[in-house]
């Protein structure tokens, strides 16, 4: 029977954009089935009354370096943020018109790279349409149908579920919808429980 992995993500994260460039080819390997699923880290945060790094002059200037070093080792690649703080909620809801699968993870892709390679804003609707049309999707008619209630709702819903899931950070991955693996840096971890069941 085949695994299943679970990635619960923000683009506001940049570890979460790390993981996103790192998973599948972790879950290509072990022939397990790959879904992605939105969520607002900052609702997460508030909900586990826990401070972002950024609030945190010494863990901000950890991660800034940190980023750095990583996106090397790793080549991903990755340009420091003009403004590192941007509205992502926006880019969430579009993920959600789209099916899980190819065309969601593609979609996914093109806006973590936007906003952390190419440094642009995703909290700007003319940037996230152009990026989503320039990935295949009809970038203008999923900016506009960001403000449907059901969309709405479903990333609400996606956000009370990775609370009650025991999400506290980004990425959060689970395994066959069981065991929780937080970070990028725990993809070798996954893989392993992947191989060993």
């Amino acid at each position: 029977m085949a695994h299943s992995v679970e990635i619960f993500f923000d683009y506001a994260s940049p570890y979460a954009y790390l993981g996103s460039e790192l998973v599948e080819d972790v879950c290509q390997r072990a022939g397990a089935e790959l879904n992605w699923t939105p969520m607002v880290l900052g609702g997460v945060f508030q909900a586990r009354d826990h401070a972002a790094p950024l609030e945190k002059p010494w863990r901000r200037d950890y991660m800034l370096s940190d980023l750095q070093g990583l996106a090397q080792a790793h080549r991903v690649p990755y340009r420091p943020r003009t403004q590192f703080l941007f509205k992502s909620v926006m880019a969430l809801r579009c993920t959600l018109q789209i099916p899980d699968g190819p065309r969601r993870a593609k979609a996914i892709h093109a806006l973590f790279r936007a906003a952390w390679a190419q440094d642009l804003d995703l909290g700007d609707p003319a940037v996230v349409a152009r990026v989503l049309t320039e990935a295949g999707g009809d970038g203008p008619a999923l900016v506009e149908g960001t403000n449907g209630p059901a969309v709405k709702e479903q990333l609400k819903q996606n956000t009370d579920q990775a609370v009650a899931r025991g999400v506290f950070g980004a990425p959060t991955l689970f395994l066959d919808g069981k065991r929780m693996f937080w970070g990028h840096d725990r993809l070798p971890l996954l893989e392993h429980f992947l191989k060993t069941g």
